[in-house]
């Protein structure tokens, strides 16, 4: 897991992310792997993007490999020089999901359909993906039909840059569905993908999982316009008044605060059983429209006191 943000101030964009890898083992426990991992990379002199999600691909019959390798495969392979942040955005949501959405669609089909067999279902349907969902429906063996969602573990991201007209964007994009969200330093604002949960309830005031409540629900079918009124809880940050300093300290402070929340608890009473999934250090990049795509802090490797970069 991860947290991935992208602040957009009229002087320049921020873009960090933290170093936590996790994964489950054997038995589906969820565990640490390294606090080492690297999200964040430079395409480009003036883009680049930071990764949130699935964690490990794997290309053809070969052995998984950190997404980190398929980036810079991306890198070193495309052409990037002259594209807008948008074609590199939707440039690299084909590369990388074509290397694992279809294969990994069709396993998934596979496994449904074994499951159905196995529980005497019959008659399974499966409707065209959506991105990395996989509608499907069967009857059970009392002839009842069914209608249920598989879905494929993916990769977000925020690829963020600027372009020609000096105008910096960031895209948020979902592999394989690409972009679902974009920014620019001209309405200026900020993206975060990974586990945002905390973040949310920081500046929106309430938790993403509000409409499971049940009195909030009554009150959606009264009021359509509940969700109208819940933004109102939503503190206002002045965007395009903070510098790209004050850019950086929001995108730390609300990495570190996510930290140390998922450091004490444990989920919520709506949705027990929290993943402590941000962590590490936090690798942070800045991108303007006079010096481009620049490191303010980047991981090198190190050993009993010496450091090592490969850039």
């Amino acid at each position: 897991m991860t947290l991935v943000i992208s602040t957009l101030t009229s002087s320049g964009i921020v873009l960090t992310a933290d170093s936590r890898q996790t994964y489950k083992n054997q038995l589906g426990a969820t565990r640490i792997g390294s606090d080492s991992a690297m999200k964040l990379f430079k395409l480009s002199d003036s883009c680049g993007v930071a990764i949130s999600g699935r964690a490990f691909l794997s290309e053809k019959d070969e052995p998984a490999k950190d997404v980190g390798f398929f980036i810079n495969k991306f890198i070193e392979t495309e052409k990037l020089d002259g594209l807008t942040t948008k074609e590199i955005a939707e440039k690299l949501n084909e590369n990388l999901g074509g290397i694992f959405i279809t294969k990994e669609i069709d396993s998934l089909k596979k496994q449904i359909k074994e499951e159905v067999e196995k529980d005497k279902g019959t008659e399974l349907v499966f409707s065209d993906n959506d991105g990395n969902l996989l509608p499907f429906s069967f009857k059970d063996k009392n002839g009842k039909k069914t209608s249920q969602t598989g879905w494929v573990e993916t990769v977000n991201m925020i690829v963020a840059g600027i372009d020609k007209d000096k105008v910096g964007r960031a895209y948020s994009v979902s592999i394989p569905k690409g972009i679902t969200m974009e920014k620019n330093t001209q309405q200026c604002g900020a993206l975060w993908v990974g586990q945002t949960d905390v973040l949310t309830r920081i500046v929106k005031g309430f938790a993403p999982e509000i409409e499971n409540i049940d009195f909030v629900k009554n009150a959606s079918e009264k009021d359509k316009d509940i969700s109208t009124q819940l933004n109102k809880l939503e503190y206002i940050i002045n965007w395009a008044t903070i510098t790209v300093q004050d850019a950086i300290d929001f995108c730390v402070l609300m990495t570190r605060t996510t930290e140390n929340i998922q450091r004490f608890s444990d989920g919520t009473f709506l949705a027990p059983g929290g993943i402590t999934g941000v962590g590490g250090e936090i690798d942070i990049a800045v991108i303007t429209p006079q010096k481009g795509f620049n490191w303010l802090k980047k991981k090198n490797l190190k050993s009993e006191g010496s450091e090592l970069s490969l850039d």
